[in-house]
């Protein structure tokens, strides 16, 4: 892609970010630097050495850090119920699953993120800009403007009904190599349909993020999709 971050400053602005739900203590306690030398980082700007900003994503992203940050902002109502909409409509925390979404598919040469409407919509935007690739959103209706689209219907359940998902044909491009990016995975038949959609495209769904997944349903269309890299942030038994 063409400019994304440097893992110099993507440690840093990951830090700036966590820095709003921590304190200087309890960043110490989890990347062993020093308040001083985290402050130059958070507050002066200074970068981090490239072998210590991958001390710094290691510590926050692979120790968890980000995820209990995200699972204490989880309302859990009931059994394969919960409530995610203050999580995915903060800017702050949105940019906290961007950043892990990025650390585990930056190998992957993204070339677009795709998601289905509504509340996947801000981490996927999220996730786009830190990759510089192109956003693709399926809607349940048709947009005005194009006449081509690939469609898919599926069933929803609970009440059961039939749901149809549209992307314009002009989005995707043949060959496209896109990461999937969801707020919630339960029974995989929306990310089913949307794999299909991009399969019929000739292009290649190459990874799965979500912020949230229940139970282990979706886990048996990952694996029908021959999809070898998937990262949820909260997996929840359901």
């Amino acid at each position: 892609m063409n400019s994304r971050p440097d893992l110099r400053d993507f440690s840093r602005e990951v830090l700036v970010s966590v820095k709003k739900f921590l304190k200087y203590k309890d960043l110490q306690k989890y990347t062993g630097l020093s308040p001083p030398i985290l402050w130059r980082y958070i507050v002066n700007g200074m970068r981090p050495s490239r072998e210590r900003a991958e001390h710094i994503l290691r510590s926050l992203i692979e120790g968890g850090v980000l995820r209990n940050i995200i699972l204490k902002n989880i309302r859990i109502i009931g059994k394969d119920i919960v409530d995610i909409y203050d999580l995915v409509y903060n800017k702050d925390l949105v940019k906290l699953a961007g950043y892990e979404a990025y650390y585990y598919f930056k190998d992957l040469d993204i070339d677009a993120v795709a998601t289905v409407e509504v509340d996947g919509i801000p981490v996927a935007v999220a996730t786009a800009f830190l990759f510089d690739a192109e956003l693709i959103v399926a809607k349940r209706r048709k947009e005005l403007g194009y006449n081509d689209y690939y469609e898919e219907t599926y069933l929803s359940r609970d009440p059961p009904f039939l749901t149809s998902i549209y992307v314009p044909k002009a989005v995707i491009k043949k060959n496209y190599r896109i990461l999937i990016v969801d707020d919630l995975l339960r029974s995989g038949r929306t990310l089913s349909s949307l794999i299909n959609i991009i399969r019929d495209a000739k292009a290649y769904p190459v990874g799965v993020f979500s912020i949230v997944a229940i139970g282990n349903e979706w886990v048996n269309v990952v694996r029908k999709a021959l999809i070898d890299k998937v990262h949820v942030m909260v997996h929840l038994l359901g």
